[in-house]
């Protein structure tokens, strides 16, 4: 169950991370997590039924692989946390980075229009407008993009229902709650793996136990 949730989360990630992928910082390569979690969620969910066969068929050597595998993907997981901390462990310097991508494509709207659809489905995903509030577009009459309001149509500064928050802050408070949501399921799983391989190894040593004492019956 734990793999399979995994795998789900790690779709999931992907299917978002490639909607605004172009608005990712480069160095930080967040295109990594979701296909991380794909391969380990899909290691875990095979890896499984060695511990369920084992525990069913009592075959030691099912469950002692079972083991082995969940603690070398608990190795694995803390050293690619480890790179993540460091990675996104200033929090300036991402915030900093999210806004130079922003800009570069704010300025490249009237010019591109692969940019222009870009940074509109940006705006409408985070609901948000501009670089840091609706003032940077600097149109006539205070209009702004029609994705920068909820109803999409004749959008202005002054429209009730145009978002007020600009795309930096959310952008990089979006990045920031999935990297804490991945440091969240990193802990849980581990503790998961550690909990399973304890148990199987506690059964395997159970077995072997008894497999002993009928032999001197």
């Amino acid at each position: 169950i734990a793999g399979a949730a995994v795998l789900g989360v790690g779709v999931l990630l992907k299917l978002k991370n490639n909607d605004i992928q172009n608005f990712v910082p480069d160095k930080y390569h967040l295109e990594l997590p979701p296909i991380l979690l794909i391969i380990i969620g899909s290691i875990i969910f095979v890896t499984a039924f060695f511990g369920c066969c084992g525990a069913i068929k009592e075959n030691t050597c099912m469950l002692t692989t079972f083991a082995i595998i969940l603690l070398t993907l608990l190795i694995v997981q803390v050293a690619i946390g480890a790179y993540a901390f460091l990675q996104v462990g200033d929090t300036q310097d991402l915030r900093s980075s999210v806004k130079q991508v922003i800009e570069k494509s704010f300025k490249e709207y009237n010019t591109s229009k692969p940019m222009q659809e870009e940074f509109d489905f940006l705006q409408t995903f985070l609901q948000c407008c501009g670089v840091e509030d609706p003032s940077d577009w600097k149109w006539d009459g205070g209009k702004v993009p029609n994705s920068c309001c909820s109803s999409k149509k004749d959008c202005t500064t002054f429209s009730q229902d145009c978002y007020r928050k600009g795309c930096t802050e959310n952008a990089y408070r979006w990045f920031k709650n999935g990297l804490d949501l991945l440091g969240i399921l990193a802990i849980a799983v581990a503790s998961i793996e550690i909990i399973g391989a304890i148990f199987a190894l506690c059964l395997s040593s159970s077995i072997k136990n008894q497999i002993r004492r009928e032999a001197y019956a």
